[in-house]
């Protein structure tokens, strides 16, 4: 049960609880060093967090007017809580503080919870990336990602 969440800047410190739901959530995990780089580069990283819980993550990496989320997830547990929706939201709102004027993403196209969350929020889709994300079991073939954006004006 999520009693209280807030958002904060992830640090260095986190990057093994952030592995943990990466584990959890993603075929092809990130691994801890690209956390920690993404820190590094100066990425804006954030965890959502009950307590001192950490229950999800959300990357955003910002080039010219555009931002991009680079990861987005809540741990398995925390799941159908609305604190996607509520990481999501923080994001966009960093995305246009930083002077964004689109926000982009990659989804896997067999990913429906997360595509109706970025549906509900207006992504609209603009491509395909055939192959992009490796299969869900060894020896699956590659799935697609789905290329969304949102306009921020």
């Amino acid at each position: 049960m999520v009693h209280h969440s807030g958002i904060r800047k992830m640090t260095f410190a986190d990057v093994p609880a952030v592995y943990a739901i990466e584990k959890a959530v993603a075929v092809g995990p990130w691994t801890e060093k690209l956390f920690s780089d993404c820190i590094k580069v100066g990425y804006d990283c954030w965890v959502i967090i009950d307590g001192e819980q950490i229950m999800g993550y959300g990357i955003l990496s910002y080039a010219a007017n555009e931002a991009h989320i680079l990861q987005l997830a809540i741990h398995p547990e925390y799941h159908r809580h609305g604190l996607g929706q509520k990481l999501l939201q923080h994001l966009l709102n960093m995305a246009k503080i930083h002077g964004g004027n689109e926000v982009f993403l990659e989804v896997r196209d067999s990913n429906t919870p997360a595509i109706s969350l970025y549906k509900k929020y207006n992504f609209v889709e603009i491509g395909i990336r055939k192959g992009y994300y490796p299969g869900i079991a060894e020896g699956q073939p590659k799935q697609d990602a789905i290329t969304m954006a949102l306009p921020l004006w």
